[in-house]
């Protein structure tokens, strides 16, 4: 019983053991993958030392694969180095067929015909090797001396078994005369037989409690085994649910971070997080924004000279260079509507060079139109307080709202294509850097007269 404990304990050690080995083969093929051939090697030799002191065939075999692997496969080995690969290959052939491992063979075998030219696993001797190997005594000598030494020790046993036959006879006449001693002496002495009767009835009580204590004893024995069994598939059970949980954990993780780059993509960080954390986004004012809108020229009739197709994709390509525009000049675009495209600066987060970046950013977008061949766009821009936020429940739009965004919109709809026309508000928010022209005063729509003012940039 206590051997079957000990050969289980030593069978599930050895099945540990191989998980571990085969989990070092595959952490040493994936270095060969990356191309880490110095550690791959170290770690080839440290298999192979493995399999030695442990004296499992498969993973030296395995160890010494490896190792050929990275020393042949390493742009940077010396010729000296690559030798000993194909000698590692070999070695490994060699053991693989031993252990019956054919598709191991096979590919090694593959390898060394790529490698040499041939398929061949017999190392091939050095002149030095062979001329020490010429010292060695030829292979008739050494028949000639082991034949009489097996001739003197099968003599030597001979002689023994002799000696050994008559001391075997004198002691079997012996037994034979204590024999007929113990015969004679139960012959007269009956009492003597009844105490052997009851010494027998005894040591027959004994045999019954050793063979009731023997079968508890394997009873338990298969008990703990069926113990350690359940503990085992349980064990096995736990690692593939904790396997599965964590895929599933993985794949979660995943679509959280795409949901949040999404919504990152439509709102503002800020804006996106605080509806994340709170369920929604309250609306904030801020007293000083700069609002943007800009307008092709002669949409209409363009598209009516394209098809939806070709029209959405050059207007999906310009709209996301001016995404691209925007997002250099840390600017928030707010939306489309048709072919008007509207952004902002100086929020979310408030700052004070807002109008700066904003025209900073339409004099780029005038610039990227001068290379276009479809498009050319109006841009007006108005600085002043707005409010924005999140409304609604079902599709989010972080939006603005306010009598700023109207001034914008009258602006660019009284400018001038290629030209980015600023209010007075604007103007005076500018630095000394920008060169602006007065362009004269408009009637706004719902609004009144409006000042208006073109701008470039300076030298």
């Amino acid at each position: 019983m206590l051997t079957l404990l000990i050969f289980l304990l030593t069978a599930l050690s050895v099945f540990g053991q191989t998980n571990d080995y085969s989990n070092q083969v595959m952490v040493i093929e994936a270095m060969l993958e990356e191309a880490n051939y110095r550690a791959a090697k170290a770690q080839s030799q440290a298999l192979i030392k493995s399999g030695e002191e442990a004296q499992l065939p498969l993973v030296k075999a395995e160890g010494h694969r490896l190792l050929g692997r990275a020393l042949t496969e390493s742009k940077q080995a010396t010729a000296k180095e690559r030798v000993a690969g194909i000698r590692e290959l070999k070695l490994a052939a060699q053991l693989f067929r031993k252990e019956r491992k054919g598709e191991a063979v096979e590919d090694i075998l593959g390898r060394l015909e790529k490698l040499t030219g041939n398929r061949k696993t017999e190392t091939v001797e050095l002149p030095s090797a062979r001329k020490r190997r010429s010292k060695i005594p030829n292979a008739d000598s050494i028949n000639e001396a082991s034949l009489s030494a097996i001739v003197s020790v099968q003599n030597q046993t001979i002689t023994a078994l002799n000696d050994s036959q008559v001391r075997q006879m004198l002691q079997l006449q012996e037994q034979e005369r204590e024999l007929d001693a113990l015969a004679f002496q139960i012959l007269n002495d009956s009492i003597l037989l009844i105490q052997q009767e009851s010494v027998i009835d005894r040591q027959q009580a004994v045999v019954q409690q050793e063979k009731l204590r023997r079968n508890f004893l394997l009873a338990l024995a298969g008990g703990i085994l069926l113990v350690l069994a359940s503990l085992y598939f349980r064990f096995r059970s736990s690692k593939r649910y904790q396997a599965k949980l964590e895929e599933q954990n993985q794949i979660i993780s995943r679509e959280r971070k795409r949901s949040d780059e999404l919504l990152r993509n439509i709102l503002p960080a800020t804006v996106a997080e605080e509806l994340k954390t709170k369920g929604k986004a309250t609306a904030r004012s801020y007293p000083s924004v700069s609002v943007l809108f800009a307008d092709f020229k002669g949409f209409s009739a363009l598209a009516s000279t394209l098809d939806p197709e070709t029209l959405v994709s050059l207007l999906d390509e310009t709209f996301r260079a001016f995404d691209e525009i925007v997002r250099k000049h840390r600017l928030e675009k707010i939306k489309t509507i048709g072919d008007c495209y509207m952004c902002a600066g100086g929020l979310p987060e408030p700052d004070t060079d807002h109008a700066e970046r904003m025209v900073r950013a339409a004099l780029d977008i005038q610039a990227y139109l001068e290379t276009n061949d479809y498009f050319k766009a109006r841009i007006g821009i108005h600085s002043g307080p707005v409010v924005a936020g999140v409304v609604g429940q079902d599709k989010f739009v972080y939006d603005i709202w306010g009598d700023t965004v109207n001034q914008a919109a009258r602006l660019e709809a009284a400018g001038d294509v290629g030209r980015v026309a600023i209010s007075q508000t604007t103007k005076e928010l500018l630095p000394d850097t920008f060169v602006v022209e007065p362009a004269g005063t408009f009637d706004a729509k719902n609004i009144g007269p409006m000042e208006r003012f073109f701008v470039r940039q300076g030298n």
